[in-house]
């Protein structure tokens, strides 16, 4: 699917331990009226509340309004975690106690921003009654666990402000990706004072009602049209910031978007699959530089397990084997991406490194045994008629039709629905919604068997496969996928392990995934090109941060 559609973990997560201050190019700005950087997101928003972000384009916006302790860079097409907020830190001897240094910054309205203001964040996004969809990403922390799930305070969470200007953060566990893991959104301080003035259902979409601390601050929104940031002169770095404004302009039509680039009137994009041939050829008309980028998202096939859809089927086991080895990724790719993306078996990106180990290569295809055994149609039709005899169901195979969600115009839906008939002999039904609303409605009814989403994660594996845990609040919208045995297993990750101690335990929680319980089928891998006009200098684009960094940014 379309990037802006997909879902994200902890934006961050980059296990990069030097840590710089950023900064700009040194050297006066150009005229204000010409510092206009021009983007695009697919769609609006959902909220503007950092505790509560969910997507790629909240998390594009916010992290240039909002800023928190740690933000992730990009140098020589590598990211690297640097401090922001905070000015300093200290980390004692065991690992588990971390104690930050803030920086004298203020908010849009001029008051300064506190110690406490991380707190209350920490303490809101933790909070059971709220229900954040990301907050067991943070049990790490002391007391997470216990907080969220009721059975304990917040004041025992383990994030105090000592003074005005010293955040402590106590650990559970020694965790190696705290620094980078902090960059994300849904830890950045908050003003409860202005939360709590107009109340969250108000608050996380009117843009009257939010103060900023970040580079930039939001002055517009008109729905379905354009986002307006304007520069934020109470920034702590205000001076180094060069763009006075930066625009979005709303829009899902791919013609529309290469319509803005060709007549200038779009800065840059970060384009994959079939878009990728129309702005190549762009590019060669010498008004674009392009480079190619790893991605940090899986696009995956979800299977409804919350009550097996529309006829009950995807509670069964056999069923959703059968469908995931009907499953070819190359097709698929070639199909819907335009073969720009790369085929996956895992739900964790194959480039990833942890430590020295590429984790593709340690994983290798948890399918590859089970696809050599059921490698015809007449075995893999066998093996959903197995599935259907447990349900008591009928095992005539005519009578099937799966019915795929979707919200647009959908590659996959076409794709999907030849591929289940040629390699398993069902039928499906492309069911498109008019509009979000009723895909969401749709979706959250369980009125579906089928649909496709994608999950953006940290650089640590742990962000992709914890969405798995049936705790997590993401499954939601994930399928519904619940396994005891994988919740034990992930379980075990909150612990001091050695690098070789997680990757074992990766490797069996990918197993579990996708070829025992086959909860999920990972498709691809996204790689990116980037599009970006020549006129814009000191843009970055990271992996596992917002799809482009423009707070040094400038326009010659």
């Amino acid at each position: 699917m379309k990037k802006s559609h997909w879902l994200t973990a902890l934006i961050t997560g980059v296990a990069l331990a030097t840590l710089l201050v950023g900064c700009g190019s040194k050297g006066s700005a150009s005229s204000s009226s010409a510092q206009t950087l021009n983007l695009t997101e697919e769609l609006d928003p959902t909220t503007l509340d950092v505790n509560d972000m969910r997507n790629t384009n909240e998390n594009d916006i916010l992290s240039e309004v909002q800023e928190g302790l740690t933000t992730i860079e990009s140098k020589n097409g590598k990211d690297k975690v640097v401090l922001t907020g905070a000015k300093s830190y200290t980390k004692s001897a065991d690992g588990l106690t971390y104690t930050f240094k803030l920086r004298d910054a203020k908010w849009s309205d001029g008051k300064k921003v506190t110690a406490q203001q991380y707190v209350d964040s920490f303490r809101r996004l933790l909070k059971k009654e709220n229900a954040f969809s990301q907050a067991t990403g943070a049990y790490f922390i002391k007391g997470a666990e216990a907080y969220n799930t009721g059975k304990g305070s917040a004041e025992d969470l383990g994030v105090k402000a000592l003074n005005a200007k010293t955040l402590q953060v106590q650990l559970a566990y020694a965790y190696p990706s705290l620094l980078s893991d902090f960059a994300s959104v849904i830890y950045y301080p908050v003003r409860l004072d202005k939360i709590n003035k107009v109340g969250n259902k108000k608050w996380k979409t009117d843009v009257k009602d939010q103060v900023f601390n970040g580079p930039f601050k939001l002055t517009s929104w008109k729905k379905n049209d354009k986002i307006t940031l304007k520069k934020n002169n109470t920034y702590w770095n205000a001076k180094k910031v060069k763009l006075q404004t930066v625009t979005y302009t709303t829009t899902n039509k791919p013609s529309t978007v290469l319509s803005l680039m060709q007549s200038g009137q779009l800065d840059a994009l970060s384009a994959s699959g079939k878009q990728i041939s129309d702005f190549n050829k762009l590019a060669k008309s010498n008004k674009l530089v392009s480079r190619k980028q790893d991605g940090s998202g899986t696009t995956v096939l979800i299977m409804n397990q919350h009550n097996g859809g529309t006829q009950g089927l995807f509670k069964n086991t056999k069923v959703r084997e059968a469908v995931s080895l009907s499953i070819n990724r190359q097709s698929y790719n070639k199909a819907v991406n335009d073969g720009k993306d790369q085929p996956t078996y895992t739900m964790v990106p194959q480039s990833m490194n942890v430590g020295s180990t590429n984790y593709g290569e340690y994983v290798g295809n948890p399918l590859k045994d089970l696809q050599a055994q059921y490698n015809t149609k007449a075995k893999r039709q066998a093996l959903l008629k197995e599935g259907l005899k447990e349900l008591g169901k009928s095992t005539d195979l005519s009578k099937l039709n799966f019915v795929y969600l979707t919200v647009d115009d959908d590659d996959t839906g076409t794709w999907l629905k030849q591929e289940l008939d040629q390699q398993l002999g069902v039928k499906v039904t492309i069911k498109t919604a008019p509009d979000v609303p009723s895909f969401v409605k749709s979706r959250n009814d369980n009125q579906y068997d089928l649909l496709d989403n994608g999950w953006s994660g940290s650089a640590d594996p742990n962000s992709y496969l914890s969405l798995w845990d049936s705790n997590n609040g993401f499954q939601q919208f994930f399928g519904g996928y619940n396994s005891k045995t994988f919740d034990d297993l992930d379980a075990k990750l909150n612990a001091n392990l050695s690098t070789q101690q997680r990757l074992a335990l990766y490797k069996q929680l990918e197993t579990q995934l996708v070829a025992k319980d086959f909860g999920v089928v990972p498709l691809t891998n996204s790689q990116s090109r980037l599009y970006i006009n020549k006129s814009v200098k000191n843009l970055q684009s990271t992996v596992f941060g917002a799809t482009f960094n423009y707070t040094y940014a400038s326009k010659e």
